[in-house]
């Protein structure tokens, strides 16, 4: 009976979910053959009415609480963004400028990139999901299963990481990907 037990028990470990806002997301991921674990859960709040708009969580290949580490590591970054209610695609956009306008100096030397990573974007639905895969060389884009998409350059990738992390909109959401909360 006790072996029965401690095989179960190592089994459910392998089965550990994170859930935040009733959004759960698994403990690790495989993604381009890296084994990613979630540092960490947060929700986007926008307004000053705090409207929950998506659940976020960011995988790693090691866990970090440092935002400046995580953005200078050449590793693999992946980044699920839930979405808890429906957003247009001009509001989704306007949102993404803003946060790159907080997050970055010299907008004008990625501005092209910008345009392609919001020509991906459209309307997206309740419980739709937008992910990133970050890497030292572009981002891959896929947006609700419809739109896929790389923007090249590995500072673009840096970028567009950073808009959670420098000026963050959402410090809430900050320091939950950061696994601070």
């Amino acid at each position: 009976m006790k072996v029965l037990v401690s095989i179960l028990f190592l089994f459910s470990l392998n089965l550990q979910a994170a859930t935040q806002d009733k959004v759960t997301m698994p403990d690790t991921i495989s993604i381009k053959g890296k084994d990613l674990v979630l540092n960490g859960l947060g929700t986007r709040k926008a307004t000053w009415l705090r409207v929950k708009v998506y659940v976020g969580g960011l995988f790693l290949e090691k866990k970090s609480k440092d935002a400046n580490q995580i953005l200078n590591s050449k590793s693999l970054k992946y980044i699920r963004m839930h979405f808890v209610r429906d957003v247009k695609k001009e509001k989704l956009v306007n949102g993404w400028n803003e946060a790159f306008k907080a997050a970055v100096k010299d907008l004008p030397r990625i501005q092209t990139r910008i345009n392609e990573f919001n020509a991906l974007m459209g309307d997206v639905k309740k419980n739709q999901e937008v992910v990133l895969t970050f890497t030292d060389k572009d981002v891959h884009v896929d947006f609700a299963n419809l739109k896929q998409g790389v923007i090249k350059g590995g500072d673009f990738s840096k970028d567009l990481l950073s808009v959670w992390f420098i000026n963050a909109k959402d410090e809430g959401l900050r320091d939950g990907l950061l696994g601070l909360k």
